[in-house]
């Protein structure tokens, strides 16, 4: 009596084991979901830039020699490029600003730092917004 219910018991432990590894096979769906473009060039600028810190770590541990941190910060850093040219080129371009008009950054009069869109400095109270309003 007891041979049987260990039987039984390590059938069941073997059958909630096994359960994932059946089940995903009885799916069929072995093919990954198809992947948006920016989400891969993303995900490979993150995995380059991780592979660069955990380079740099190794090194200044002693864990690399600078040959080897030179090649792998290279390698990373070529990968860490094509991702960002890539998703740059796959940014929507920006509409040009009307003609006759003068983004600030800084008022030119006072120099204080303007907010996103501002009319007027919050210094000096300068009028900002078209290009023969600067002079």
């Amino acid at each position: 009596m007891t041979f049987a219910a260990g039987l039984v018991l390590i059938a069941a432990v073997v059958a909630v084991v096994g359960w994932p590894f059946f089940r995903k096979a009885a799916t069929g769906s072995a093919t990954p979901e198809p992947i948006d473009p920016s989400e891969h060039w993303q995900r490979q600028k993150a995995e380059a830039y991780g592979a660069i810190k955990d380079a740099e770590f190794d090194f200044q541990t002693g864990k690399m020699s600078e040959a080897d941190f030179q090649f792998v910060r290279d390698k990373y850093a070529a990968r860490a490029l094509e991702a960002i040219a890539a998703l740059e080129a796959a940014k929507p371009k920006a509409a040009p600003a009307p003609a006759g008009t003068v983004r600030f950054l800084f008022c030119p009069q006072c120099g204080n730092k303007l907010p996103a869109r501002s009319r007027f400095c919050p210094g000096c109270g300068r009028a900002l917004g078209r290009e023969d309003d600067a002079a």
